[in-house]
C-alpha cells in the first residue's frame, strides 16, 4: 500500500499547517530530507518531517510500503512525548526511504535505507532525551551490528514482491 498520510499527520500532530494545493516538489523534499538527517531535533524538524511525509504521500517518483514489518516503532499506546520522538523516527525512515529512490531514479521501497536513517535519528534523539529508549528500534541497532539487517531488508522486499499483483509496479 501507498504510504498512510494520515497516520502521519496525526503522529507528527495536528498543529500542522493544512496541506497546500501544490504538491511538494522533489527539490523542497530533498531540502527537507536534508534538514531531518542534519538534526532531527531542530527547529525546522517537524515541517521538514511534513514536508517529506507529503511528498511520500503523493509523488509517484516514490513508492513506501508501510506496516508493522517496516515500521515496527509506530504505535498507538504510548506517552505523548515518546509518541512524538516516535512519529518523528517514521519521518526519518520515510526520509531514508525516499531519498535511496530519489538517489536511484526508481520508485522501489527501501526499507534498508529506511532504517538507517532511523538509527541515525535515534541517535540524535538520544543524545538530547537520553531517557528515551525504544526497543523496537534497539533491536534494529543490534541487526545492523550484527551484520543482518540488511539482509532482513532483502528478505522483506522479496516477501513483499509476491504479495504485489503483477499489474502493480
Amino acid at each position: 500500500m501507498k504510504l498512510r498520510v494520515l497516520l502521519a499527520c496525526l503522529l507528527l500532530g495536528s498543529t500542522l499547517a493544512v496541506a497546500r494545493a501544490e504538491p511538494v516538489t522533489r527539490r523542497e523534499a530533498v531540502a527537507a530530507i536534508k534538514v531531518l538527517e542534519t538534526d532531527i531535533t531542530g527547529p525546522d524538524a517537524l515541517k521538514a518531517a511534513e514536508t517529506v511525509t507529503r511528498f511520500g504521500k503523493e509523488s509517484d517518483a516514490v513508492l513506501i510500503i508501510v506496516g508493522p514489518e517496516t515500521m515496527p516503532w509506530v504505535q498507538t499506546d504510548v506517552p505523548e512525548g515518546e509518541a512524538k520522538v516516535r512519529a518523528m523516527l517514521m519521518a526519518a525512515y520515510f526520509a531514508g526511504d525516499i531519498k535511496a529512490q530519489l538517489e536511484k531514479r526508481r520508485a522501489e521501497d527501501d526499507p534498508y535505507r529506511g532504517w538507517l536513517a532511523v538509527i541515525k535519528a535515534y541517535q540524535q534523539i538520544r543524545k538530547k532525551q537520553p531517557r528515551i529508549r525504544i526497543d523496537e528500534v534497539e533491536e534494529l541497532i543490534a541487526k545492523e551490528e550484527a551484520g543482518v539487517l540488511k539482509q532482513e531488508a532483502d528478505e522483506l522486499l522479496k516477501e513483499q514482491q509476491k504479495q504485489q499483483p503483477d499489474n502493480m509496479v
